[in-house]
C-alpha cells in the first residue's frame, strides 16, 4: 500500500500540478498511520469525535496528514 500511496503522491505532483495532499486515518489503525509517516507526511492535526467506528460504532478521533510540493 506505501507503494500505491507513493506513486498517486508523485503523480498528483508532478503530472497534475497538485500542492498540497492530504491523508486523513483513524488514531487507532496503526497500519494506516505508518504510510503516510513512512512518505514524509507531516501530521498537521487530530480531528476529536468525528466519526464513528463501524463496526461498534464507537465515537473516534482522525488524524490528518499533509505534504507539500
Amino acid at each position: 500500500m506505501t507503494e500505491a500511496v507513493n506513486a498517486l503522491t508523485q503523480y498528483a505532483f508532478k503530472q497534475l500540478g497538485m500542492k498540497r495532499i492530504a491523508i486523513s486515518c483513524r488514531i487507532d489503525n496503526i497500519r494506516s498511520k505508518k504510510i503516510p509517516e513512512r512518505l514524509g507526511f507531516v501530521l498537521e492535526g487530530t480531528l476529536r469525535n468525528n466519526r464513528r467506528k463501524p463496526l461498534t460504532n464507537e465515537i473516534s478521533d482522525t488524524l490528518i496528514y499533509a505534504k507539500y510540493e
